[in-house]
């Protein structure tokens, strides 16, 4: 084979690879943002549960796929505090969210959860416009990085 034609397989292999970590970095803000409108979606459900049903809080957590291992932590005697860590959830509140729930009465967990949602909403739009700037940023400088990889080849 010519160098030139190994030079060129090269560069393609380099500008696969850049181009990859760029999608990597991308995809890893998307998941946020559905990680994140999964728990509002989730948070919704648990408030109408409380509200309309008159559920405990460990059978209303049961009936959800997200909130499901803080049953579990529940059903073995934890506080919500620790059985929620259980659930793998990563955002700000998540320790005072759970404080309250079980701790007051229905009104106050209800506005409890609402207050959550909220701070989960602001964190969705952050979310969103993270993606927004840095999905793009992302996909340049994966490209670019790649680009600079190749010129020192050829």
């Amino acid at each position: 084979m010519s160098p030139f034609i190994l030079k060129l397989a090269g560069t393609v292999m380099v500008m696969a690879a850049a181009l990859t970590l760029g999608l990597a970095g991308r995809k890893r803000l998307a998941d946020r943002v559905e990680e994140l409108e999964r728990l509002r979606w989730e948070l919704g459900r648990l408030r109408a549960r409380m509200a309309s049903c008159g559920m405990s809080l460990e059978d209303c957590f049961d009936q959800s796929l997200l909130f499901a291992p803080a049953a579990e932590g529940l059903r073995v005697g934890e506080p919500p505090e620790r059985a929620l860590l259980r659930c793998g959830i990563d955002t700000d509140g998540l320790t005072l969210f759970a404080a309250g729930l079980g701790a007051e009465t229905l009104d106050g967990q209800l506005r409890n959860v609402d207050l959550f949602d909220g701070s989960v909403a602001e964190a969705v739009s952050v979310a969103r416009d993270e993606l927004a700037k840095k999905g793009r940023l992302y996909l340049g400088l994966g490209v670019l990085g790649g680009a600079a990889v190749c010129v020192m080849l050829f």
